[in-house]
């Protein structure tokens, strides 16, 4: 068994040290995507339950980016429970999963495409983040590894928040 110790054998030489770079987002687009981890938390306000993905880019230029969704599957708002189980049904079915669902396991490794948005704070307080706002089937003959050049100069010249991507895919 090793000893703890407080103090390290050689000096770490924090001015010398290069920091960790600042996280980069996606550009706004279509990727390939699948699920790489899926549970189960109760919400902050514990005003319900949502299931936390985490997606890995498994095409493309941004192969093996990391990307986070929440999605809503119980709530006391109505509202708010129809619109997160609405999303969570369109992520089962991009996975290829009709029966239901009592175990997040089924949904990891199947590949699908998502649609990637910037989403941006007014206020500034925090900082700008990508949001997974589509989540449908695998197409092979999909670009989707390659963001609309139209979005990334859209993102890159103004400050507001971009609209959701109401077209078909």
């Amino acid at each position: 068994m090793t000893e703890r110790t407080t103090v390290l054998d050689e000096a770490f030489d924090v001015a010398n040290e290069e920091g960790t770079p600042p996280i980069s987002l996606l550009p706004p687009g279509k990727y390939a995507a699948e699920i790489e981890e899926a549970y189960v938390v109760a919400t902050k306000n514990g005003a319900g339950q949502a299931v936390n993905l985490k997606w890995r880019v498994v095409e493309g230029e941004y192969e093996n980016r990391v990307l986070f969704q929440f999605v809503l599957i119980q709530h006391t708002s109505a509202d708010a429970q129809r619109f997160g189980r609405q999303k969570f049904k369109d992520i089962c079915y991009a996975c290829g999963i009709a029966d239901p669902v009592d175990d997040l396991e089924v949904l990891r490794f199947k590949k699908c495409h998502l649609t990637v948005k910037t989403e941006r704070d007014l206020t500034g307080e925090y900082p700008d983040k990508n949001k997974v706002v589509r989540v449908v089937p695998y197409a092979a003959s999909w670009n989707g590894s390659k963001p609309a050049a139209a979005a990334l100069k859209e993102a890159a010249t103004t400050d507001k928040p971009q609209p959701d991507d109401k077209t078909p895919f």
